[in-house]
């Protein structure tokens, strides 16, 4: 099935020449929004010249590769093939363009990044001044926030994603390293007392960060904790505030809580037992398109964090 695919892409390209493109790039964002209106929307066409578009392109195909429903649109099992060798094709025009305008072109335009509420703040943010006074022709979108964003439906150019491990679906590079630490504020400690062993932190009043894995289970050395924390959040700026408010133990990432550790209003527990750590990582829609505004600001924010001590 899928080398006709590829043989038919082949023809098609070929007895049509730059006209195939158009119903291609069509046909991969309907795939890619799950619908025909979103489609247009991101090509900034009409939703019936887009239908018109995929069904001609069908038709020179000889192959159905839609199935429509009054819900949503999915590709056939051939449209999946298809599908692969059209992102490919439709990436490297990208990239060919991206690169003739480099050529001769400051990176400029708008940026838009996303990343997780208190990194942005902290890590993003303070970055920023010195990287428009480098590229003046670039504007910057933020959008902080715990959320996976879809990064092609959302019209997102560059995430910040903190995982242990990252999809494999995903193109990243990683820019820096995040390590879980528990951590409490002296006044909690001093009336609490200090744990000693991992399974110490159950006689605690503990602090829960939705997002992260360890919401329900704390891995401390060997060991694999369940745990019900006192107060479950959602926002990293509530896990700083509630941990330094003396209110329990939290299991946090050490850079959201770097400054407080070094100023003294919270101290580590349990510093000599291991526990996980992740990466940070840049992510793109896909490899091949990274333009010149998004190379420059990763390489920026790369040699930023490496100055702020954030570890590789």
């Amino acid at each position: 099935m899928e080398m006709l695919v590829l043989d038919r892409l082949f023809g098609l390209a070929n007895n049509t020449g730059m006209e195939a493109f158009t119903g291609i790039e069509a046909f991969a964002r309907v795939v890619e929004t799950g619908s025909f209106t979103a489609a247009a929307q991101a090509l900034q066409s009409a939703k019936s010249s887009v239908s018109e578009t995929v069904r001609a392109l069908e038709e020179r195909m000889g192959v159905r590769l839609l199935d429509r429903t009054t819900r949503r649109v999915h590709p056939t099992e051939a449209g999946t093939a298809f599908y692969r060798h059209c992102r490919r094709l439709l990436d490297d025009l990208a990239l060919a363009r991206s690169e003739a305008q480099a050529a001769h072109k400051e990176p400029a335009g708008r940026l838009r990044i996303a990343a997780p509420d208190g990194f942005a703040e902290r890590y993003i943010v303070p970055g920023l001044p010195t990287f428009l006074t480098a590229y003046p022709t670039i504007e910057i979108e933020l959008i902080a926030g715990t959320a996976a964003l879809r990064l092609v439906e959302e019209g997102i150019d560059l995430a910040i994603r903190i995982v242990e491990k990252p999809e494999p679906t995903l193109v990243v590079r990683r820019i820096a390293t995040s390590r879980v630490v528990i951590v409490a504020a002296p006044g909690y400690l001093a009336q609490h007392g200090m744990p000693r062993k991992p399974h110490d932190i159950l006689g605690h009043r503990l602090i829960g960060f939705a997002p992260l894995a360890w919401r329900d289970t704390w891995r401390i050395g060997k060991e694999a904790i369940v745990v019900q924390p006192r107060l479950l959040t959602n926002s990293s700026e509530s896990l700083r505030t509630a941990v330094l408010a003396g209110l329990g133990l939290a299991a946090v990432p050490e850079w959201l809580v770097a400054d407080a550790l070094i100023a003294g209003q919270l101290m580590r527990v349990l510093a000599g037992h291991e526990t996980p750590s992740g990466g940070i990582y840049a992510v793109y829609p896909t490899n091949r398109l990274l333009t010149p505004k998004i190379r420059a600001f990763v390489d920026h924010t790369v040699r930023d964090l490496r100055a702020r001590g954030l570890p590789r």
